[in-house]
């Protein structure tokens, strides 16, 4: 009696051994599924967030004409992204020309971190952001001299070379972007 009785704990023992087995593979294989569709994922965002810069709060506006007395303008660096996501981060180096000077900068009011500088390059922490766009910036940029074809960019950092978002998932994986420019001034 004593032998069947061992016998019987060691096949339950056994057979806990194979369950927890059985199991533990199909863990590591939803892991390795969402491992592969989350890269899946940011790959097709990459083409989807976009940088861009604007002379009016709405988006719709990349050129301006000043006329000869202004020495004043304000910008609007917009990131846009898709809704079904949340922004955590934002990563990019402002290029202005010359004859262009920031005089002051209003910041997004979800910005909890900045990191360099708009001639390097800025990394920006936010408080989660739901797209399908947000506002970043609105800069007052002083004129200085005379404007004509003036392209304003928004470009990848100079020390990451990177321009782009991270998410506001676990890991916060970044998205590479793309990004418009702004011409002050173009000619016809």
């Amino acid at each position: 009696m004593n032998v069947r009785r061992v016998a019987a704990v060691f096949t339950a023992l056994v057979l806990c051994a194979v369950l927890v087995f059985s199991c533990s593979k199909k863990e590591e294989q939803k892991t390795d599924d969402a491992l592969r569709e989350g890269v899946h994922s940011q790959k097709h965002l990459e083409g989807e967030v976009s940088y861009g810069i604007y002379f009016d709060e709405e988006g719709t506006k990349r050129t301006i004409k000043l006329g000869k007395d202004e020495k004043e303008l304000k910008i609007y660096i917009i990131v846009h992204f898709p809704d079904y996501i949340e922004l955590a981060a934002v990563e990019f180096r402002l290029v202005l020309p010359e004859g262009l000077e920031v005089e002051s900068d209003k910041f997004s009011p979800n910005r909890t971190m900045l990191l360099g500088t708009f001639e390097d390059g800025v990394s920006e922490r936010l408080k989660c952001t739901i797209g399908p766009k947000h506002l970043l910036h609105v800069l007052t940029l002083n004129v200085t001299r005379s404007l004509k074809d003036a392209e304003i960019a928004l470009l990848p950092s100079k020390e990451s070379d990177f321009l782009g978002i991270a998410l506001c998932e676990e890991g916060f994986p970044m998205v590479r972007a793309s990004s418009f420019k702004a011409v002050v001034n173009p000619s016809e």
